[in-house]
């Protein structure tokens, strides 16, 4: 398995990952199918996008990008929120473990200090993924959104990328 950046080329596999569950499940609020020019809108909104590649088909994507909105609010630009999606045929074969952690290495690295994971409420398979990668759950947020017509739950996840005590003023690289 090969986990490298994800391209422009990549669009239509990523789009086919983000769509695989999304009108039978609550993983995603939203009912749109993602296209090929919403996934170069969202690629281009991110920091940081890997994907997983196994015999040159793309298996799985994960990114992180702001938590909240570091222009307006720059003390938060320590903190990254994260997403990852694997094809289900490729679940618990190690592609999103991989994905992750090349994703948090990569966050570790540009000078971020902590990422955020923001899941439905009923997705526990994505919780206890999260905790087994060091998340911990930090705050549960009842009903916040909706999908199918239901309200949705909202649980927030956090790991703490380095051990610095305070935050390094220039050590947040690609922050204007």
């Amino acid at each position: 398995m090969l986990i490298r950046a994800a391209d422009e080329e990549d669009a239509d596999a990523i789009a086919s990952i983000l769509n695989a569950l999304l009108v039978t499940t609550t993983i995603e609020w939203t009912e749109k199918p993602h296209s090929h020019e919403s996934v170069l809108s969202w690629l281009a909104e991110h920091e940081c996008v890997v994907v997983a590649e196994q015999e040159k088909e793309v298996v799985g994507v994960a990114a992180y990008g702001w938590f909240r909105d570091v222009v307006k609010r720059p003390g938060y630009r320590f903190t990254v929120e994260n997403t990852v999606h694997v094809r289900q045929e490729h679940w618990r074969s190690g592609v999103g473990r991989s994905l992750m952690r090349a994703l948090m290495a990569r966050a570790k690295d540009s000078g971020k200090h902590a990422m955020v994971a923001a899941v439905d409420g009923a997705n526990e398979q994505s919780i206890r993924f999260h905790q087994q990668l060091g998340f911990s759950e930090v705050a549960r947020l009842p009903e916040v959104g909706e999908k199918f017509g239901q309200w949705q739950d909202l649980v927030l996840l956090q790991v703490r990328l380095d051990d610095r005590d305070t935050p390094d003023q220039l050590g947040c690289r690609g922050f204007q």
